[in-house]
Order: structure tokens, then sequence, then C-alpha cells
């Protein structure tokens, strides 16, 4: 049930390719870089290579930096930490798979990377310096910005649950569902897993705003996170659109089919 830095990594890498500014940004750079050549490529590649090359080198190295990046948060930064920390290990996290996707693309237009100008030590620098500059500007300017302007267009009706204000900032986000971990609750969102020292029924009263059902006696899931209700063993089970499966106890199983009927109709 608990929620690793995998899956966290391909939620990242899912919203990153399933966002059409997203790839409106990348196929707009691969093509500026394809006409000017930076690097010798303009001496190096025909026109039409060159823009493939450079198109593969954007999307590549973006969904490289992408998965670097999400898995040093998960692994290293999983409650946040100072700007400098984040930008350091964002940064280096992103630049070595980073490193690695543009020598692979540039062996499959030049055998001999010699011909580029650059060794794999330059590379690697070049791309750390990017990285961390990327990163600087995303976590110093961009998320500030986009955090602010979510707090001022959210409106006083559809204030941010109590409960998620417990969470770092990078946590926040619709609220899947809620379990139990010894003395803690696990407080899942599209953003990850966070623990909170608290009993579950206190973490669910702070849940206003947020539709959702007590399943079980450790479990507690926002409805819009349901995605079918199944037996599985002949034991009834929630599963959600992540595919995750909870148990539903015997007591709140009326609760969980007066949900199916209500979505039925």
């Amino acid at each position: 049930m608990n929620d690793s830095p995998i899956h966290f990594t391909l939620r990242q890498l899912h919203g990153v390719f399933s966002s059409p500014l997203a790839w409106g940004i990348m196929v707009g750079v691969g093509v500026i870089a394809g006409i000017t050549g930076p690097f010798s490529t303009f001496a190096l590649l025909a026109p039409t290579r060159r823009i493939v090359y450079w198109l593969l080198i954007v999307v590549g190295s973006y969904g490289a930096g992408t998965i670097g990046a999400a898995l040093a948060r998960a692994l290293i930064l999983p409650r946040g930490g100072p700007l400098l920390a984040r930008i350091a290990v964002l940064g280096i996290g992103s630049s070595i798979p980073v490193t690695v996707a543009v020598a692979m693309i540039s062996w499959l237009f030049f055998p001999d990377l010699s011909y580029t100008g650059l060794s794999l030590f330059e590379l690697y620098i070049y791309c750390l310096l990017i990285s961390l500059a990327l990163m600087g500007v995303m976590e110093g300017v961009v998320e500030p910005q986009l955090e602010r302007r979510r707090d001022q267009t959210t409106p006083e009706a559809a204030k941010i649950p109590k409960i998620l204000d417990r969470l770092p900032n990078h946590m926040r986000g619709p609220l899947s569902h809620m379990s139990m971990a010894d003395h803690y609750v696990e407080v899942h969102t599209d953003k990850g897993k966070s623990l909170l020292l608290m009993r579950l029924s206190d973490a669910i009263a702070e849940t206003e705003g947020i539709d959702g059902l007590r399943i079980h006696r450790s479990h507690w899931v926002a409805k819009q996170a349901i995605s079918s209700v199944r037996r599985v063993d002949s034991r009834v089970v929630v599963q959600l659109a992540t595919g995750e499966m909870l148990p539903v106890s015997r007591s709140y199983l009326a609760a969980i089919r007066a949900h199916e009927k209500g979505a039925a109709q």
C-alpha cells in the first residue's frame, strides 16, 4: 500500500509527458536547436538529421531529468528542505541520467563521440550546470510564484482542508486516501505520501470539504479516488485509480454500498 519512490517518479513522468504545454516547449526548443545547430552539429549533420537529433536530445534529456529529480526528491528530500539543498540534490540527481541520455542519443548519430568536440566528463559538467540552473529557477522562482497564484485564486469556499496544511508544500495535492501506520497516519495525495503523528479519527475530522468515506478502522478514502469496488478472495476491497486496493470491513459495508448506488445513478 505504500507509495514507493518508483510510483512517485512514474507519476511525475506521466504528468510531464501528458502535458500539451510541456510537449509544445520540448518540440519548440528541439526545432530551434536543430535549425541553429549548436555544439558543431550545424556542420556535422544535414538539416533533417540535425532537427531529429535535437528533438531526441530535448525530449530524452527532459524525461531523464524528470526521473532523476523525482527519485532524488523522493529518496533524499521526501519532506522538503532548504532552497539550496533542494537545488543541489535535484540538480545533481537530474544531471546524471541526463548525461547518460545525451551520450546514448549522440552515439546513435556520432559513433565516434570525439566528433562533437566534448569528452564525457565535459558533457557531464555541461549537463550539471544546466540542471542546477534549471532547478534554481524552478525551485526559487517558478514554484513560489505558482504557490502564491494558487493561494490568491483559491476562493474562500474552497479553502484547502486542514489536513493538507500539515503536509510539506511539494506534497500538497488532491487527497486520495489515509491509512493508519502504528501511531502515524499515512496521508496519500497525487504527489506522494506523508506520515503525520496523529489519530486517524482526528485526521478525518480535518478533511472537511472533501467527500470521503471511512471504509475500515484503519482506512479512509476520498470518493473521487475510488475506481471500483470488488471482491478479492471473498473480501470486499476498494480499488483506487492508482491501482492500489484497500480492504472494506463489515461495519462499513453499508456506506460503501450506498456510494456504489449513488455513483451508478
